[in-house]
């Protein structure tokens, strides 16, 4: 009896119905029927740092955002050779990638972008305005201000 071709590693398998795969991939038999198993890790919740900009809470945010992903489940899917478009072997980290960025997951912003924080300003001697009145305007001269500009608009 002849010995079927088998395969066991890490891909991408896209099968009918665009549905897509990612996880390790091995043969099964089952008396004559030879499925796909396609086994997808788990990954805890976790936070990184964004190296291109994606898409959080609602708005696009720039590399360099903290933020944190939810977990995402593992899960074990059996596929037949039939409905196979194509396999695309790859390493174990390129799946995981794939993976993430393959789950729509709401990512959630820990931490904007370096270039996007405020610093602080100096500080404000807030006893200044209090003890000097010239450091306020009169308002009678900004009553004449304003009548000024009326007459202008009106003009």
């Amino acid at each position: 009896m002849e010995e079927q071709a088998k395969f066991e590693g890490w891909a991408k398998v896209e099968v009918m119905g665009h549905q897509t795969h990612i996880g390790f991939v091995r043969t099964e038999a089952f008396g004559q029927a030879v499925m796909f198993r396609i086994d997808q890790p788990e990954f805890a919740a976790r936070e990184y740092v964004l190296t291109k900009p994606a898409y959080v809470e609602s708005r696009w945010t720039d590399k360099g955002a903290k933020v944190q992903r939810p977990a995402i489940h593992g899960c074990t899917v059996l596929v037949g050779a039939g409905s196979i478009y194509r396999i695309i072997p790859c390493s174990e980290d390129a799946a995981r990638i794939a993976i993430e960025e393959s789950v729509g997951s709401e990512l959630k912003l820990i931490e904007p972008p370096p270039e996007r924080m405020l610093t602080a300003g100096p500080a404000i001697d807030q006893g200044a305005f209090e003890d000097d009145p010239s450091n306020f305007e009169d308002d009678e001269d900004m009553e004449d201000e304003d009548d000024e500009d009326m007459e202008e608009i009106q003009r």
